[in-house]
């Protein structure tokens, strides 16, 4: 019971679950779907025993449950199995239903809340019917172009054209019972009633205007996409399987699904919207920080949320075998085959990210990620996601503590337009002022919002005493003072020195024939240009000598802890040990999990993790607890910790970490993704070109001896970071 109500205390502090929570309350006040699922902390705590076995015995019986099973197997061999296992259980009747059905909404409903956070969020819903209605294929249509994507209406009109918004997206939630079409967007205090004007409109303009054929075109090829992706991995399928199976008793519910997307009309989607988004049909939330000047009460929300006359919009082969060429100026190409699915994966890596930066141009390398990709010489921001959204994938930078890079995924029947959008991304970004400024304010508000993600604040700090001169010890999103002053002569900069071709890595994954992949990409490759400009390896901090441990202060249910110690480099070959060490200690089968979480009840989170780098990084235990169980969680991890650096591990604890790692990692694998991204960060690491393929087996060599080496050489209990976030 202590665990469950561990994790209904840290849901306490995310300001979007309690929002969300608060919505489907007021969305459902008579249906069980206005409960949140884990349940209220004080009918956890009066449960008696025998009552939860009461409810195990009606529900978990075999008549209510499905097993899936996908990946390579002999099927006759996996039924004699499953028989096995699950014949046994003895036959009981079938629960029925989720509760009473929800009564029709007849008037709005609003709900205002307040709490110690730093931005503000709403959320707003309808009712719409279940999964295996006729309406909800367009309903997922109308989602699309509203709220899922860089070319949705509010993400250009809103976020983009408006600046009203840092973030916004719409989803249907389609269970087997009616449930709601939602939008939710993060926002300034100040535009909340003209954000919310603005999405009102947008919600009716499907009332009063006709829908585009290209931008229902394109909601199709991205939800159909969807389709294909799940394929890649026989985890996805079985996953995908299972639920259709067990909410509608139809596993190939998706097979018709997809017909019926193919079928909707640019008027079955006006239709929807107008029989389901209705005023009087509305349940709207807002949680805001406390110390606000402003009182808003919930009659406000539903003032702002008034159906307003819209005002005029603008005008608008061999499995494993790789190549490796080296372009004239220096650039690293690799290429795969991979014609299990139609997809194909390009990743593009250049040492430096967050490790290139000082404490004076901490950030620039997160501001370049937001901004290069977005658009181009030729491609506004709008024209740029609507081209994406054309080839069913996604461009976009990233930024990382050890690489800047770009990625790009499309279906391979749109390759050829597909490769020359990416290297137009690529090449000729077009870094607009005014996206500068929407980029510059969306970070300076995460960087706020940082304050409200505990978790996050621990790390934070943790890092920044472990690596005190080192980059690792800043962080990603950069300081708001160096935001603030960057130009786009600065981003310019950044962009170039992540272009230096000597230094660049560009790795292709999927179904094509690789030299026409390379013909694709070679010319325009080559035309990059060297640079003279690099930086200087930073120098490796000194491990902590003794403990040290930094506090802070939050005005929050739980406190979050973090403890840990230096760790390893990508050249260290004690990183597949510590790998190991790390599997034994954290999941829900781990060492931490078992002893803190499920015995002593300290927690509902606890894990570890170990973080490598070019340089070394950090092993760490996180644990989020009660504020009067820090010295008790504190001193829980020290004895795990203590515990494998004394003995050797079990026997069959390290078969069954070996055989778990190896397993997810040869899921992961079945991604051209993850593939790619492998390829691309072992050349530019300078790790071993087959360590994509020899890692499983790595895995499997670590020994006994080698987990408690290993542990002997990086826990060093006498000399630790603790960093703690407490009420």
């Amino acid at each position: 019971k202590e665990v469950v109500i561990e994790e209904i205390l840290r849901s306490k502090d995310s300001p979007s679950k309690v929002l969300s929570e608060a919505l489907f309350e007021k969305a459902f006040p008579t249906h069980n779907y206005g409960r949140p699922i884990i349940g209220f902390k004080e009918t956890v705590q009066g449960f008696p025993r025998e009552k939860i076995l009461d409810f195990y015995r009606s529900w978990y019986v075999p008549e209510n449950m499905v097993v899936v099973l996908a990946g390579d197997f002999k099927t006759e061999r996996a039924l004699d199995l499953c028989q096995g296992i699950f014949g046994k259980l003895p036959s009981r009747p079938s629960p029925r239903g989720a509760g009473a059905p929800e009564t029709p909404q007849t008037e709005a409903r609003s709900v205002v809340l307040t709490n110690p956070i730093q931005g503000s969020t709403m959320m707003l819903g309808y009712h719409v019917p279940a999964l295996d209605h006729a309406d909800i294929p367009a309903l997922d249509i109308l989602s699309h172009i509203l709220g899922e994507g860089e070319s949705s209406r509010f993400e250009l009109n809103i976020k983009e054209r408006k600046g009203l918004v840092n973030s916004i997206y719409s989803y249907v939630y389609s269970p087997a019972d009616p449930g709601l079409f939602a939008v939710g967007y993060n926002l300034p205090e100040k535009n909340l009633a003209k954000a919310t004007q603005a999405v009102m409109e947008e919600i009716y303009l499907f009332k009063d205007k006709k829908l585009d054929h290209d931008e229902l075109a394109r909601a199709k090829i991205n939800i159909k996409s969807d389709a294909v992706y799940e394929k890649e991995t026989v985890e996805g399928l079985a996953r995908k399987y299972g639920y259709f199976e067990t909410i509608l008793r139809q596993y190939q519910f998706d097979e018709h699904y997809y017909q019926k997307i193919d079928a909707v009309t640019p008027d079955d989607v006006r239709e929807v919207a107008a029989k389901y988004l209705r005023p009087e049909g509305l349940n709207i939330g807002l949680i805001y920080p406390q110390d606000s000047k402003r009182k808003i009460a919930a009659q406000d929300l539903l003032d702002w949320a008034r159906v307003r006359k819209p005002s005029k919009r603008p005008a608008k082969r061999a499995a494993d075998e790789v190549h490796y060429l080296k372009l004239k100026n220096g650039l690293r190409l690799i290429l795969k085959e991979n014609h299990n699915v139609p997809t194909v994966v390009i990743r593009t890596a250049h040492l430096g990210g967050l490790r290139a930066e000082t404490p004076k141009t901490n950030g620039i390398h997160g501001l370049l990620a937001q901004l290069w990709g977005k658009s181009t010489a030729t491609l506004d921001a709008e024209a740029m996601a609507r081209e994406v959204e054309m080839i069913a994938g996604s461009i976009q930078a990233y930024n990382g503590r050890n690489v800047t890079g770009m990625k790009a995924d499309f279906l391979s029947e749109k390759m050829r337009d597909g490769v020359q959008l990416f290297l137009d991304a690529l090449l000729h970004p077009r870094f607009d002022k005014q996206e500068l400024e929407r980029e510059r304010q969306n970070i300076l508000e995460a960087i706020r919002r940082e304050e409200d993600q505990l978790a996050s604040l621990a790390f934070k700090q943790f890092q920044q005493r472990l690596f005190p001169k080192h980059p690792y010890g800043m962080s990603l999103l950069g300081t708001a003072t160096n935001v603030r002053r960057f130009k786009v002569g600065d981003v310019k900069r950044a962009f170039a020195d992540n272009l230096d071709p000597r230094n660049l890595v560009i790795s292709a994954v999927g179904d094509f024939d690789w030299e026409t992949m390379a013909g694709l990409l070679r010319p325009a490759l080559e035309s990059i240009r060297g640079r003279r400009r690099g930086f200087k390896p930073p120098k490796v901090d000194p491990a902590p000598t003794a403990i040290q441990t930094v506090e802070k202060t939050k005005d929050k249910f739980q406190a979050h802890l973090v403890l840990g110690f230096r760790g390893v480099s990508y050249a260290d070959k004690d990183r597949y040990a510590l790998d190991v060490l790390n599997n034994i200690l954290s999941g829900q089968g781990g060492r931490l999990f078992i002893e803190l979480r499920d015995k002593m009840s300290l927690a509902y989170s606890v894990t570890s993790l170990s973080q490598e780098g070019v340089e070394p990084g950090y092993f760490g235990v996180y644990i989020a607890t009660e504020p009067r169980k820090v010295t008790t969680a504190i001193e829980g991890i020290l004895r795990e910790l203590k515990k494998v650096t004394e003995e050797l591990v079990a026997p069959e604890e390290l078969e069954r970490a070996q055989q778990y790692m190896v397993g997810a990692y040869e899921i992961d694998l079945q991604r051209n993704s993850t593939v790619a991204t492998q390829l691309a960060f072992n050349e530019i690491y300078g790790i071993d070109r087959r360590e994509w393929l020899l890692l499983p087996e790595k895995i499997l060599r670590v020994r006994r001896e080698d987990v408690l080496k290993v542990a002997r050489k990086i826990l060093k209990l006498d000399r630790y970071i603790l960093s703690v976030v407490k009420p």
